[in-house]
């Protein structure tokens, strides 16, 4: 098995070797490699770098070589407007090797189906009716942000995307139109919590076994549905702490187990109580149980973002901003400090 970290000075392998986790390769040394997809044999990273700009590099051997491709680029008209330029990619999701979305801030989605030597702009997005009321996603992003695509195994045209702030969106055409969906989402921070659009879905996570299920870490809670995004029901009563965080992850075989790493609030970004916590349930939210045993319990300001915790199997592997980086073996029962040397984890990524 395989731990691959994204951070902000390159994408960390670690290789699992007698039950440890040990040092690799560095790949893109130095270099702010913010996110990571991998399909089968074929890696794609992003890498958003203050000065040379957005990338995306692909690797069709394991990270053994590397080759650029084309990153996706808003129109001149666009451009010539001052309505868009490329600032970063968020997120990159394979249908198969060739075939590839990337969401971008401002919010956008790219689509390449020919292995990133072009990209369709999914205008039906760009110009959704409520993108008037969109807002810039918090702390660094003056503009919303797209962070997380699903394609619906079932129906390769059926799309869910994530938006900060804007909310989750569905297409039943491959992008050519979207509606909202966030019926049951609150947006606390908004005059009217309930709009149709503003909301902050900071991470989702669809079912492998039932794509009806799908859940969904908020700004303002801990959300799941099961029908498709038609309504949410609020799991954050349930929980015995904020319900405010970035990571989620949940079971391939379960989807009634997940998992989250929550934050104190959303102005005081540390973790809760300063000690170091994952929350499980096993019964879709309606209980948690507090998992820390081998994490640090005093002195902790560490937090996870919203890429940064993966599992595979029984293996769960999260990093953070601090540059710290967890795995555990067993559903998160008992953890591991795999390093605390790196630079902050954007995104973690377990492989066979």
């Amino acid at each position: 098995m395989k731990l691959l970290a994204c951070t902000d000075k390159g994408l960390i392998e670690f290789e699992n070797v007698s039950g440890k986790f040990q040092f690799g390769r560095i790949h893109f040394p130095g270099q702010p490699v913010a996110y990571l997809d991998c399909y089968d044999e074929v890696w794609r990273v992003a890498i958003n770098h203050k000065h040379w700009g957005s990338k995306i590099h692909k690797s069709e051997d394991n990270g053994q070589s590397w080759q650029e491709l084309n990153a996706p680029k808003f129109s001149s008209i666009l451009s010539q407007n001052n309505q868009a330029t490329l600032r970063s990619i968020w997120n990159i999701t394979a249908h198969n090797k060739e075939e590839f979305y990337v969401g971008v801030e401002p919010a956008a989605i790219f689509h390449s189906r020919d292995g990133g030597n072009s990209y369709d702009f999914m205008e039906g997005l760009w110009n959704h009716p409520t993108r008037k009321s969109w807002i810039g996603g918090g702390k660094g992003s003056t503009k919303p942000f797209l962070h997380h695509i699903i394609v619906d195994p079932a129906n390769h045209n059926h799309l869910f995307v994530a938006v900060s702030c804007a909310g989750v969106l569905e297409s039943y055409d491959n992008g050519k139109s979207w509606k909202m969906i966030n019926e049951g989402i609150r947006a606390d921070f908004l005059p009217n919590p309930e709009a149709v659009a503003g909301h902050d879905p900071h991470n989702l996570k669809m079912s492998q076994k039932n794509p009806l299920v799908i859940w969904q870490q908020n700004h303002c809670g801990i959300f799941r549905t099961e029908n498709g995004g038609k309504h949410w029901n609020d799991l954050t009563p349930n929980i015995e702490t904020s319900g405010y965080g970035f990571a989620l992850a949940i079971d391939a075989k379960d989807d009634n187990r997940a998992w989250v790493i929550p934050c104190e609030s959303d102005s005081m970004r540390i973790a809760p109580g300063n000690k170091l916590s994952v929350y499980s349930t096993s019964d879709a939210g309606t209980t948690w149980r507090r998992l820390s045993n081998g994490l640090p319990q005093d002195g902790v300001f560490d937090i996870v973002l919203r890429h940064g915790l993966d599992i595979r199997n029984s293996h769960l592997a999260f990093g953070t901003n601090n540059g710290n980086l967890y795995h555990s073996p067993d559903f998160g029962e008992n953890w591991n400090i795999i390093t605390q040397n790196l630079s902050a984890v954007r995104c973690v990524k377990l492989l066979a």
